[in-house]
């Protein structure tokens, strides 16, 4: 058997032949790296080359090995290491961009416009449509460049040359010919909404160009901070309590949060009301709330800080219960109606009534204003709903079932009405027809909605105590959604689902309108996570009925719920309500 060497002779090694070893491993390790060879953590065993040689990098053979080094080179130029980023060319043999797009950079940059226009021929593109667009774009920045220096006759030349026989927007032509007439530098660039070279139109132009030159030849601007900007995103959405403006995000680790992002306790009762609170809404600029009660009142409120409000007017005169309100696009009105089949329109900085409606028969149920804040939609069980101005002149007026609620889109074209028919209708409003294309059907009784920020969905509250997220289609065109048909896109219900007795209204809330919030007949607050349907919270702080809820559109920190107890509770952080 081979005897085992002692230890000692490892140790007797000279200085001399030490420092020889350290050096050849040094040397050894240098070149394996640079040709590609990678070491495990903490162990100095080679790991096979083609790890990193191999064509697709990562754990799932996603990323590719050429454009990720690519990326790497643009973001060391884009941070200012010119030369760090031409020391990774040279290494990897992997150049950031090809000759071609250099030498055309080069002479955009240098106002070389008829080599720039040569050297397009070199560049890929999707097609020859792209092709001319690129060439349009960069003719047009001759163009301008020209008449800003007052060489109107190079101009023109270039316009009626160049630019119109490439036939690509005849509107813009137009308009650059137009621009002949400017007075000086200043006028063109207002004119033309040009800033001119000093200001870094060529820039603008080279970015411009990248949506068209294919970006296998020209990388997108700032691509990889694109992309770290894509995947952080990416962890915000998934996380299901994310609810704050800035997130404390980092490169190193994956962004998580907890429940403290969300309002969950309550910071303030509200008793000003003497009978059941029926509906609850804040201004849009988040500075006031309005609450309407079966008390025949309705009271407006100023928003302090950290999460309080203050009582500001108490709104009398409606004979009978107030079950509806809502505040106008500019927040210097607010309308109550109810079962004294009355409309009132107040002012929100004295609480004077300004207008007094009557012009429907029976309970008026909902009202909806355009964004002018001149005019508003009332609807009625009298089976009617009417256009008026503020005036009190009605002009137009719709037949319709019983109405639960309305709404109106933010440009104020479509009318989106809930009636006891399972359906939202939805009409536009400049002609008043109904765009049946667009119709949005339940299969049990649909209380009250709420349209998202974007109004690209629809919230919708049932009888059946569930809310359904249903997605709206295009109405510029008239298009019903892909999903038309299909039912909601998202569904969301509570620990019970039965028969309601009353109209509960929810809404959509936080940051990105991320959350669900509902009041419930079980006195419970309930929020879910919007995209994922996760129910995250059951809140309680009410002993009867929450009716209606509403989360403050600029404070996310930040909602209110009514409830037939006859209270409104505030709601905020843990945080705020341990501070208050």
């Amino acid at each position: 058997m081979q005897p085992v060497r002692s230890r000692k002779c490892s140790r007797d090694l000279s200085s001399a032949d030490l420092a020889v070893s350290r050096k050849r491993l040094k040397t050894d390790l240098s070149s394996d790296m640079e040709n590609g060879d990678a070491y495990t953590n903490g162990n100095c065993s080679p790991v096979v080359a083609q790890v990193s040689q191999s064509e697709f990098l990562g754990n799932k053979g996603m990323i590719n090995r050429k454009e990720y080094i690519r990326l790497l080179e643009q973001a060391l130029y884009g941070l200012g290491f010119r030369n760090a980023a031409k020391d990774l060319e040279v290494a990897s043999g992997i150049d950031c961009e090809p000759a071609e797009v250099r030498a055309f950079r080069h002479a955009v940059t240098e106002g070389s416009w008829d080599r720039a226009v040569k050297l397009l021929g070199d560049l890929t593109f999707s097609g020859e449509v792209a092709h001319k667009k690129a060439k349009f774009l960069v003719l047009t920045e001759k163009y301008l460049e020209a008449l800003a220096k007052g060489n109107t006759t190079k101009a023109v030349k270039c316009l009626r040359m160049e630019l119109a026989p490439l036939q690509v927007d005849t509107v813009q032509l137009h308009k650059l010919a137009n621009a002949v007439m400017c007075q000086d530098e200043e006028d063109l660039q207002k004119v033309m909404g040009w800033v001119g070279p000093e200001n870094g139109s060529r820039q603008n132009l080279l970015n411009h160009l990248q949506e068209v030159v294919s970006p296998d030849m020209m990388i997108p601007e700032a691509r990889l901070q694109s992309l770290v900007e894509q995947a952080l995103d990416r962890q915000l959405e998934r996380c299901l309590f994310h609810n704050v403006r800035k997130p404390m995000v980092s490169l190193l680790c994956d962004y998580q949060c907890g429940r403290e992002q969300i309002p969950s306790v309550v910071c303030q009762v509200l008793t000003d009301h003497t009978d059941e609170v029926w509906h609850v809404a804040f201004s849009h600029d988040g500075t006031m709330l309005a609450s309407a009660s079966k008390d025949h009142t309705a009271i407006i409120y100023q928003v302090q800080q950290q999460q309080h409000v203050v009582k500001q007017f108490t709104l009398t005169g409606h004979s009978a219960s107030v079950a509806y309100l809502a505040w106008s696009p500019d927040d210097t009105m607010l309308a109550t109606c109810g079962s004294d089949n009355v409309l009132r329109v107040w002012s929100s900085s004295t609480g004077e009534c300004l207008q007094q409606m009557s012009h429907h028969s029976k309970e008026v149920s909902s009202v909806a204003w355009l964004p002018d804040s001149k005019r508003l939609v009332t609807g009625s069980h009298d089976k009617f709903m009417m256009l008026a101005d503020i005036q009190g002149h009605v002009q137009r007026t719709w037949k319709a079932s019983h109405v639960h609620d309305l709404a109106i889109s933010n440009d104020g074209r479509l009318l989106f009405c809930v009636t006891s028919e399972k359906k939202v209708r939805i009409y536009n409003l400049e002609t008043g027809i109904e765009l049946t294309g667009l119709t949005i059907e339940e299969k049990c009784s649909i209380t009250s909605m709420f349209i998202s920020q974007d109004q690209r969905h629809l919230l919708l509250n049932l009888a059946q105590q569930r809310i359904h997220l249903h997605e709206l289609g295009d109405p510029s065109t008239n298009t019903p959604s892909p999903n038309a048909g299909m039912g909601p896109v998202q569904k969301y219900m509570g620990s019970q689902e039965q028969k309601g007795r009353f109209v509960v209204r929810s809404c959509l809330g936080g940051i990105n309108q991320a959350f669900v919030l509902s009041g419930s007949e079980d006195k419970k607050v309930h929020i879910w996570h919007r995209a994922s349907g996760d129910e995250l919270a059951a809140l309680e702080g009410h002993t009867q009925t929450v009716n209606s809820v509403s989360w403050n559109p600029v404070d996310h920190q930040m909602f209110a719920s009514a409830s037939d107890d006859k209270t409104i509770n505030i709601w905020g952080p843990a945080a705020a309500a341990k501070d208050g």
